[in-house]
């Protein structure tokens, strides 16, 4: 591939980030506050969920042609992304308070959906793969991660309504529809604009000799997350904490239990033994990190955004170093 068309892409992929990551954010906003709908179930799920879209992509192409490291590498480097990088950056250009219940539902999902990734590929024990040995992520197993995924959104939308709706005129429908169009183009354009990017940035890595692991945690993971990168500054930057936090949480919720679950399904996915040793135990760490951070004072400061930032650039570290 020329450079030049690497240079496109990558171009193309921050334009469409850019300008998708603003109307995105301030559609849905506008958009659940004229419902009565909370910000933060909005960030939890609609928003958290169109900006995995390219995970979810990602993950099932690898796993139906057989690049399992890509598939699950993708969901578990995405996951650390999502709070070292994310949440680090954002917490960087404005401290982020976390609502009270985010302690007593949102974070225990999210600590769940993790201990359920980290746990289920170890019943069954270990396969033979390749020169050493791996993990197998079966469809019982996937199905199981899909039945805790509609349990979540059971709980979450019986939680919907905040304040009262706004009562119904013309204006205010035609305002709902714009909002509506204006969220929904600027998630098109994540999406389009996440998709250019990991192209790119694919290409340019396999151009270094990166291994494929490797690839699938660092340069994919954190391109197909570039969608919740972009949402999550921008709602820091407006002080809409709920969806730069809830966006990041629900969308962890949802790389496990929906994007693992489906390719699992689709295509029984093995867990390379390297992933079990080293990587799912950082996610889990970082996924415990979060609600600990965050528990002091209600709020992610810009000192534990540092802190996020550090650990996740000593793991990015790690991985092309081979340190531990």
């Amino acid at each position: 591939m020329d450079i030049l068309v690497v240079v496109l892409q990558l171009a193309g992929g921050v334009a469409g980030l850019h300008f998708g990551s603003n109307w995105l954010v301030s559609g849905s906003s506008n958009l659940a506050l004229s419902f009565g709908i909370k910000p933060l179930i909005i960030g939890l799920t609609l928003v958290a969920f169109g900006t995995s879209a390219p995970e979810l992509v990602v993950s099932v192409n690898g796993a139906i042609r057989g690049e399992s490291d890509i598939a699950v590498g993708n969901v578990v480097g995405s996951n650390i992304a999502n709070i070292g990088l994310i949440l680090g950056l954002a917490a960087l250009v404005r401290p982020i308070r976390v609502e009270p219940e985010m302690f007593r539902r949102d974070f225990p999902f999210m600590l769940l959906a993790a201990l359920l990734l980290a746990v289920l590929p170890f019943i069954g024990g270990p396969v033979e793969h390749g020169d050493g040995s791996a993990f197998v992520l079966g469809r019982a197993k996937g199905a199981l991660l899909l039945v805790c995924l509609a349990i979540m959104l059971w709980v979450m939308f019986r939680s919907m309504r905040g304040d009262q709706p706004l009562p119904e005129d013309s204006q205010r429908r035609a305002r709902r529809l714009r909002n509506g169009g204006l969220a929904l183009l600027g998630l098109l354009l994540l999406l389009a604009g996440g998709k250019f990017f990991v192209d790119g940035a694919v290409t340019l890595a396999q151009w270094s000799g990166v291994p494929p692991l490797v690839i699938g945690l660092t340069v994919v993971a954190v391109g197909t997350s570039l969608p919740e990168l972009a949402t999550s500054l921008v709602a820091a930057v407006r002080g809409a904490d709920a969806i730069s936090v809830g966006n990041v949480v629900g969308s962890n919720i949802f790389n496990v239990l929906c994007v693992l679950g489906l390719v699992a399904v689709i295509h029984p996915t093995l867990v390379s033994a390297q992933i079990m040793r080293m990587d799912m135990i950082v996610m889990l760490a970082f996924t415990v990190a979060l609600p600990a951070l965050a528990w002091f004072g209600g709020t992610i400061s810009r000192a534990k955004g540092g802190v996020l930032l550090v650990a996740y650039g000593v793991y990015v570290a790690n991985l092309f170093g081979q340190w531990v």
